[in-house]
C-alpha cells in the first residue's frame, strides 16, 4: 500500500502540505487567525485534523479511515511519491496498525525532542525499561 519511493524528504514535504491544508480549513471555518504562538498553533492543527482523521472517534486511525480522508480530500494524485498510508508506515510505532493521537503528534513533531534522530530499537528499549 505504501510506495517505497516516499523518502524522508518527501514524507516531510507531505506533512506540511497536510498541515496547510488544515490551515486552510481552520481559518475558513473561523473566519479568523488565532494569536498564539506557533507551536500552539500546530497542536491545535494536529488536533483538528487527528479528529478529523478519526471517523469514528475511538482515538485510534487505522488505515480505513485513512482510505476515507483520501476519497474525500481527493489527495491521491498531489502528495509527490508519499500517501497518508507513509504516516502509517513511519509513524505507528508501536506497530498495532492504528495511530493514537500521541503518534500523530510524533508524526507532527508536537512533542519535545526530534523522534526521527533516535532509532526505533532505542525507543522500544527506553519503552521496555519504562514498563520493567
Amino acid at each position: 500500500v505504501t510506495g517505497d519511493n516516499c523518502k524522508s524528504t518527501e514524507y516531510s514535504k507531505m506533512k506540511s502540505m497536510l498541515l496547510d491544508l488544515q490551515n486552510q480549513k481552520y481559518i475558513t471555518q473561523e473566519n479568523e487567525n488565532p494569536n498564539g504562538d506557533d507551536i500552539s498553533r500546530k497542536k491545535l492543527l494536529v488536533d483538528q485534523m487527528f479528529k478529523y482523521f478519526d471517523a469514528d472517534s475511538n482515538g485510534l486511525v487505522d488505515i480505513n479511515e485513512l482510505t476515507q480522508v483520501i476519497k474525500q480530500e481527493e489527495l491521491g494524485k498531489d502528495l509527490l511519491d508519499c500517501t497518508l498510508y507513509d504516516l502509517l508506515k513511519y509513524d505507528d510505532f508501536n506497530d498495532d496498525k492504528h495511530l493514537a493521537l500521541e503518534e500523530f503528534y510524533r508524526a507532527f513533531q508536537i512533542v519535545e525532542g526530534s523522534y526521527n534522530t533516535c532509532s526505533l530499537t532505542t525507543l522500544q528499549g527506553k519503552l521496555e525499561n519504562l514498563f520493567a
